[in-house]
């Protein structure tokens, strides 16, 4: 079997180059193709403006990457004053959720990725939860790589089977969370807080939506443990291909 192809959206944003300051460009970390890499994986980068309808049944398996904040007036809340958001990622990773869904592909979503998917199936989210009384403030970027807080997994879910376990130590570099679950989802792992780590779908989508950064983890024993989670993936991709039609 061919090594799959898996697609990982990327975000917009200004990067110095030798041509100036700002160059408009699509990026994303290395750590998410390094980590499909790594199972087995061919990741291809998919920027914001692609037809989202001409790309999916191309891929294997679909990547829902982290970056900036979903757009609250998409699910009925205020925007953030002095934050800006970009419409047409959220308008093209809603899209791509969508139809990975519809055509049971699947799918590993980090962070921004879960926030997304629940958005684009109904569900909400916290807005700025270091304004709640949960989860301490991380304002610091090296700060926010090196602080940790424990999860718990259901014990039936496909994250307690990806580990082998049903609590991680996991990073905390996000600020914004679920509220309220989409229907047809549920939620699969939490923090001692409360705040919902990860959602998994009731329909048989194989979905792995977490809110912590795995390919962010960087302790040499982290980059071991956490690889599981994209080795499942990967297998879950593959088990996929081989039922399919040829």
């Amino acid at each position: 079997m061919p090594a799959p192809i898996i697609g990982i959206t990327t975000w917009r944003r200004p990067i110095p180059t030798q041509l100036g300051q700002g160059r408009p460009s699509h990026t994303i970390g290395v750590e998410y193709a390094d980590a499909i890499i790594e199972a087995g994986g061919v990741p291809v980068l998919l920027p914001p403006s692609t037809d989202p309808a001409a790309i999916i049944d191309r891929l294997d398996g679909l990547l829902l990457s982290g970056g900036e904040d979903a757009d609250p007036s998409l699910y009925g809340a205020e925007p953030e004053a002095g934050k800006s958001y970009s419409a047409d990622r959220d308008e093209f990773e809603s899209q791509l959720a969508r139809l990975a869904r519809e055509r049971n592909l699947p799918t590993l979503a980090i962070c921004r990725g879960l926030q997304v998917t629940n958005v684009a199936f109904g569900g909400s989210l916290v807005v700025d939860l270091p304004a709640t009384d949960v989860h301490e403030t991380v304002v610091d970027g090296v700060e926010q790589l090196h602080r940790r807080h424990a999860v718990r997994f259901a014990p039936e879910s496909m994250l307690a089977k990806a580990y082998g376990t049903q609590e991680r130590t996991v990073n905390t570099i996000h600020h914004q969370a679920v509220d309220r679950v989409a229907e047809g989802f549920v939620a699969t792992a939490h923090a001692n807080d409360g705040v919902i780590e990860a959602i998994e779908a009731t329909d048989g989508w194989p979905l792995l939506a977490v809110q912590w950064h795995p390919e962010k983890l960087s302790e040499p024993n982290e980059v071991q443990e956490e690889q599981l989670l994209f080795n499942s993936f990967l297998q879950t991709v593959k088990a996929s291909l081989e039922q399919s039609p040829a």
